[in-house]
């Protein structure tokens, strides 16, 4: 499409999906104007920066009539009046996203990281070892994951060396095939596989074979080897596999054991090592078993490893503590591995990677706060497990939980068995109250006035003001050495700003 400039106007780029098919069109040789009624949007600097033209607050028909092409934002394709105005106006082509798609082809290797835990952080710390490397990344730039539907698809197509996406959160039906294929991912990562999203209809075999979607898509895939729910997908392709994995661990820990059954026979597996929940070494005695990983870490502490892929071996300091950082230092690892960089590069960019927000982020307000988005079991059990290895004897733990878990109030009660590790618990969400009230603890629960209404909205478990009750009520409760922890969506999505007030 670069071969020659047409002028096109995006009807609604200022939404979502609309600034990022301007956006593609501009990196295809367009000349691209947006026009929208809105005058206000996150998307309307992205879009200058771009150096995209802008029509706000109307749809000029001057412009409309100038247009060689006409690309309506799907959410507005079904308003006639709209479409009827357009076609009185011009006679150019009215195109939507899938003429975009099938038009402007990914040229360039596509990375798609699924699993439960550990994409978010997994794909920037791939990003930032491709851009030490000197390869561009696509961004989205949204203020938002974009990880499903149409973002990670127009995401790949936006200009850039190699693109590395997050893929997949619901775990609903065709949602991760459908996405890698219209994202053409060649290289597809799956970080774990534990208990998620499992309410309503969802059971876990339906959610295994949701994240199992992306092996038909890529033609390279990446497996942590000590998941054996993920390593069980190797015996149903050709395709190439890079198994990385933890060898041993130079340190005592809480690892929350859990056993799994075998993919093949069925049977409980033996486990000879837990490292987190279910990630470890184990076997089956119809012969499965933990396969030998090509990236591998040695000697694992809280916040260092040694890496080893192939003859190439490495002293690694993390810069993010846990065990299950080092999962997905491995997993980015693999992933740099496959597209041939540098392993010096590699160990770079590990070690320079800062982390991401929202994941044990660290916040100074005169005592110690944790934000991170842990959210489920597996999650809460990682960043719990670090905690508790990481805090000095003479420091309690304060946990806010502000979850309110996707797989309805099972799995809010496995969240509440973990917290029995902390030493306080304030309850910000009202899933987090009942869960509390159905188990016997032996810490200290302090209970929100404002966790007694629900108050869930989409996957948020907790509301501003439940978390701002909260944080009030832990603040107070700590003393200077103690470390406050914040879990949940909810936290992450409202703790800084409330936080902010008590720096200031």
């Amino acid at each position: 499409m670069k071969e020659q400039e047409f002028k096109a106007v995006v009807i609604g780029g200022c939404g979502t999906v609309g600034s990022l098919m301007a956006r593609v069109l501009k990196d295809n040789g367009a000349d691209v104007t947006v026009s929208d009624l809105s005058t206000d949007s996150p998307q309307i600097n992205i879009l200058e920066e771009e150096g995209i033209k802008l029509n706000l607050g109307e749809h000029d028909e001057n412009i409309l009539k100038n247009a060689d092409v006409i690309v309506v934002a799907p959410s507005l394709l079904q308003n006639n009046k709209l479409i009827g105005k357009i076609k009185s106006v011009t006679g150019a082509d009215i195109i939507s996203v899938d003429e975009i798609l099938s038009t402007c082809k990914v040229s360039k290797p596509v990375v798609g990281i699924t699993g439960t835990n550990g994409k978010t952080t997994t794909t920037w710390m791939l990003k930032n070892i491709l851009n030490l490397s000197g390869y561009r990344t696509p961004e989205h730039k949204l203020k938002m994951q974009g990880n499903t539907e149409l973002t990670p698809s127009f995401q790949a197509r936006l200009e850039g060396d190699v693109a590395v996406l997050e893929i997949g959160t619901h775990g609903n039906p065709n949602e991760i095939k459908n996405c890698a294929l219209k994202s053409e991912v060649s290289i597809g990562i799956i970080t774990n596989i534990s208990k998620d999203h499992l309410s309503g209809s969802h059971n876990f075999q339906d959610y295994i074979s949701c994240k199992r979607e992306i092996v038909d898509v890529a033609n390279c895939l990446i497996f942590n080897a000590d998941d054996p729910v993920v390593t069980g997908f190797s015996n149903d392709t050709s395709h190439k596999i890079f198994f990385y994995g933890i060898e041993d661990i130079a340190l005592e820990i809480e690892a929350y054991p859990e056993i799994r059954e075998c993919p093949l026979c069925g049977k409980k597996l033996e486990y000879s090592l837990h490292y987190l929940g279910h990630l470890g070494v184990y076997k089956c005695s119809c012969g499965f078993k933990r396969p030998e990983p090509d990236v591998k870490a040695f000697d694992v502490k809280n916040d260092s490893f040694k890496l080893v892929i192939g003859s190439n071996t490495a002293e690694v300091k993390l810069r993010q503590a846990g065990v299950h950082n080092v999962y997905n230092a491995l997993a980015a690892a693999s992933g740099a591995t496959a597209l041939n960089i540098d392993f010096n590069d590699i160990v770079k960019g590990i070690e320079t990677f800062e982390g991401v927000k929202g994941r044990f982020q660290k916040v100074d307000i005169g005592k110690q706060v944790i934000i991170d988005y842990a959210h489920n079991p597996a999650g809460v059990k990682a960043i719990i497990q670090t905690l508790i290895r990481e805090k000095p004897e003479t420091s309690r733990l304060i946990v806010v939980n502000t979850v309110s878990s996707e797989s309805g109030i099972e799995g809010d009660i496995e969240i509440a068995k973990i917290l029995k590790d902390a030493d306080v618990i304030v309850v910000a969400s009202n899933a987090s109250r009942k869960a509390s009230s159905k188990i016997n603890v032996n810490n200290h629960v302090i209970l929100t006035e404002s966790s007694k209404k629900g108050s869930k909205i989409g996957t948020l478990g907790a509301s501003k003001v439940q978390v701002g009750e909260s944080l009030n009520l832990a603040i107070n409760e700590a003393k200077k050495e103690d470390i406050i922890l914040i879990i949940g969506e909810g936290g992450v999505k409202y703790s800084s700003e409330i936080l902010g007030k008590f720096k200031n």
